[in-house]
């Protein structure tokens, strides 16, 4: 009878436990994302956040702030960061202008979420497509920044179109400033529709009555391919959820992907996080979108 008893409790315990133990020890990660109140860093802190969740501790992510795309691919080859979130036209980008040697080093995990390039123009330029901007100037950000990076691979594969455009070094608030004073005709941001960035643009009194959204049309932008991979989609941004910015119509504009990158170097030290963070990857696409585009999708092919 006790030998029966035994047996019972020793396979409720067995029973009892998770169906995935933890490790002894958490593969701790640095993850690269981008500048205060844009979408990097919060959609790092999901990630780090669904981490603790979905592998039971198994895997820590320490989220870092940074200047953006370029920069975090930087830090992560200089081992300051172990993984980064960055547009994939600038990590295209960065393998062609910058390190040839960089898919030696990171791994593209996948894809997290669409960003879009948002063109806004000061009211009285009459510009309504980047095309029709010419020789003028647009903030397209600084060094380090994925937006500067998408400006300078446009200027490079229609150079037709954009070649001729002048670039200020500044983008977000700083760029929408220099909008303001007359220093650029429009600021171009890649940023995901959901960004504080935007919904400041639009409720401040100055910026919402002076600045409107352009369109980015170009339909042969879309067979701009890296690896055989398509780069970028022209899709319809619903503006009307900025109704201070928006115009007549919704514009069209470019999707980019934005995608987990990781360190190679650090996948051989810890091999169980290329499996944690697929994982994440997976099963928190839900939670990640709804962070970066809020209760809906803003835009659709």
């Amino acid at each position: 009878m006790k030998s029966i008893i035994l047996r019972l409790a020793l396979l409720l315990a067995v029973a009892a436990l998770p169906l995935f133990a933890a490790p002894a020890e958490a593969a701790k990660l640095r993850l690269c994302t981008g500048s205060p109140g844009k979408t990097y860093i919060r959609v790092g802190e999901k990630l780090a956040e669904l981490a603790k969740q979905l592998t039971m501790g198994g895997l820590e992510i320490e989220v870092l702030p940074s200047k953006g795309s370029i920069d975090n691919l930087n830090r992560t080859l200089a081992g300051e960061c172990d993984a980064f979130i960055a547009q994939g036209d600038a990590v295209a980008f960065f393998a062609s202008a910058v390190d040839r040697t960089v898919a030696d080093k990171v791994e593209v995990m996948g894809e997290l979420y669409k960003e879009l390039g948002l063109l806004l123009c000061r009211r009285g330029t009459g510009i309504d497509d980047l095309d029709e901007v010419g020789n003028g100037t647009v903030a397209a950000g600084s060094m380090g920044s994925g937006s500067l990076a998408t400006m300078l691979v446009l200027k490079t594969i229609a150079p037709d179109l954009y070649g001729d455009i002048q670039i200020y070094p500044a983008n977000g608030f700083e760029g929408a400033l220099a909008v303001l004073e007359g220093k650029a005709d429009c600021v171009f941001d890649v940023i995901a529709p959901q960004s504080d960035l935007v919904r400041t643009l639009n409720d401040n009194p100055r910026t919402g009555a002076q600045l409107y959204f352009a369109e980015i049309d170009n339909g042969d932008l879309e067979d701009f391919e890296v690896d055989g991979k398509q780069i970028y989609e022209i899709v319809t941004f619903d503006d009307e959820l900025y109704d201070n910015l928006s115009t007549f119509g919704d514009p069209e504009t470019l999707a980019i992907s934005a995608v987990l990158g990781v360190s190679k170097a650090f996948l051989e030290t810890a091999p169980e996080a290329r499996s944690a963070l697929a994982m994440l990857l997976l099963m928190g696409s839900k939670d990640i979108e709804t962070v970066a585009y809020g209760e809906r999708r803003p835009f659709e092919k």
